[in-house]
């Protein structure tokens, strides 16, 4: 018997949806097989026990070792209350905690595979309830009559999530605004699936990373399913946040992403220099990089020998400074975020230190340090947020795929120079400040290319043998067979 790993899992996404005729088909089949006994509402039972399917089905696809993570707690799910105004906007579906009933019969029929979770504590997580499809659902998948691209998602999913300050989802009344919000997010949604985005080298579409300060393995999915996007904004606010949230490659950090392929092409990716500290000082009238070449990060901390390691630490408590509330929360914040096992160096960060290192770095900026510990990040967020609106917007028009990942943006190969165009016109409209600096990562551009045609010497061989390297199969098969079912199927219906 093979044992299985119920720490690779994914939730149940109670989302999952196909109007494609023959999934209803397959539903019913099962419905009248397994569940025709069941006295509940016939309709609602088979919408639920749709979800259920359609969900291991895309499961079993992306790897038949991948569980499903399902809340076995009634408290977990609708209590089948319509609010006055009807259904919530964030349960297009009405799923109820009767789908609860729904896993246990497919449990007991034994079509399903079954984990009990458990209840964490205060010295160990807990851990919802794991599903996998047995081998008498996985001969039906098999056998079905409809594809992995003909599941999605229902047509009007929410993409435009407003939350209260307690991070709940607060419910809103659409107006011009959220309305023009949600079709650049659903217009961007429809590039991104017709996108094949994937990593050339990985021949199962799974990654294995070790979370910060920890010895628990996190899986990320890199996935055709794992691409829906949305916006969060937060406080019940429509002026803080507004990120863009969603895609797999939010998940991984810069090594990793600098291996994504779209398209079967390499990608660039472009981030934007110190860009919450520059927002802050746009907030307060002032164009940073107008007035300085500093570094906003490039400061000296006593006990810390190297540059790079002393950067990383005033970035990161910078950072968390501006979504503090006050210090205990900061410190305690950058203790837990801060990845030590990134340095050979064994640093350690009292309060006492981080107390000091936070007085530097207001020291450095005193005509933003007012914003210092109040909560004020969500509004640059909301900034940021605007930024990436305008230049997706753009890309959406001529078809061109693009990623954002907050104040970095990846695109193909060869789009990096209207890329960087495009993230400065962005940052001068929202703004209205006239300077901004970006990075490339160290992916091979175009002009560098173009470079290496006209120049002799070191630099032309070192750039010949990059492009080789870019044109070289670097595929597994794994890898080639996503993006053969990637085209087989889209282009059938372009």
């Amino acid at each position: 018997m093979v044992t299985r790993d119920y720490n690779y899992s994914r939730p149940l996404d109670v989302h999952r949806w196909s109007c494609y005729t023959e999934t209803n088909t397959f539903v019913n089949s099962i419905y009248e097989q397994y569940f025709q006994t069941d006295k509940a509402n016939k309709t609602i039972r088979k919408k639920l026990l749709k979800v259920v399917l359609l969900d291991l089905y895309v499961a079993w696809i992306d790897d038949p070792n991948l569980c499903i993570g399902v809340h076995m707690s009634p408290n977990a799910y609708s209590d089948g209350t319509v609010l006055p105004k009807g259904k919530s906007r964030y349960n297009e579906l009405h799923i109820k905690h009767t789908i609860i009933q729904v896993i246990h019969r497919l449990k007991d029929v034994g079509l399903i595979g079954f984990k009990e979770g458990f209840e964490g504590s205060s010295e160990y997580g807990g851990r919802t309830s794991r599903i996998w499809a047995y081998e008498r659902l996985i001969e039906a998948f098999e056998t079905a009559q409809f594809g992995y691209f003909d599941i999605n998602y229902i047509e009007n999913k929410e993409v435009i999530i407003l939350r209260d300050k307690n991070k709940k989802n607060f419910e809103y009344e659409t107006t011009k605004h959220t309305e023009e919000m949600a079709k650049v997010v659903r217009a961007y949604n429809n590039l991104l699936a017709k996108t094949f985005i994937d990593i050339p080298d990985m021949n199962k579409p799974m990654l294995e990373i070790k979370e910060k300060n920890s010895d628990r393995t996190r899986y990320v999915n890199i996935t055709h399913h794992g691409k829906f996007t949305h916006r969060v904004f937060n406080n019940s606010s429509w002026d803080q946040g507004g990120r863009f949230y969603g895609g797999f490659w939010q998940q991984i950090d810069g090594i990793l992403r600098s291996r994504i392929y779209m398209n079967d092409k390499p990608t660039v990716e472009i981030d934007f220099s110190g860009l919450h500290v520059i927002l802050a000082y746009a907030q307060v009238g002032i164009d940073y990089w107008a007035t300085t070449d500093e570094d906003p990060y490039n400061s000296p901390i006593e006990g810390i020998e190297y540059p790079d390691h002393a950067r990383d630490v005033i970035k990161q408590l910078t950072l968390l400074a501006f979504n503090a509330s006050d210090e205990s929360s900061l410190f305690k914040a950058f203790r837990s975020e801060f990845d030590y096992k990134n340095y050979s160096v064994r640093y350690s960060f009292p309060d006492e230190k981080l107390s000091e290192i936070l007085q530097n770095i207001k020291d450095k900026h005193p005509l933003i340090k007012h914003l210092i510990n109040t909560g004020a990040g969500l509004e640059l967020m909301n900034i940021d947020s605007k930024i990436a609106e305008y230049i997706i917007k753009d890309f959406v028009k001529t078809d061109t795929p693009i990623l954002t990942v907050h104040d970095s943006f990846i695109v193909p190969f060869g789009e990096e120079d209207r890329l960087e165009k495009l993230m400065k016109e962005a940052f001068v409209y929202v703004t209205n400040k006239n300077k901004t600096k970006v990075k490339f990562n160290k992916n091979l551009t175009l002009g560098q290319v173009n470079q290496a045609k006209y120049s002799t010497g070191p630099d032309r061989d070192y750039y010949l043998d990059s492009m080789h390297a870019v044109n070289e199969s670097v595929a597994t098969e794994g890898y080639r067979k996503r993006l053969e079912r990637h085209i087989s199927y889209f282009s059938k219906i372009t």
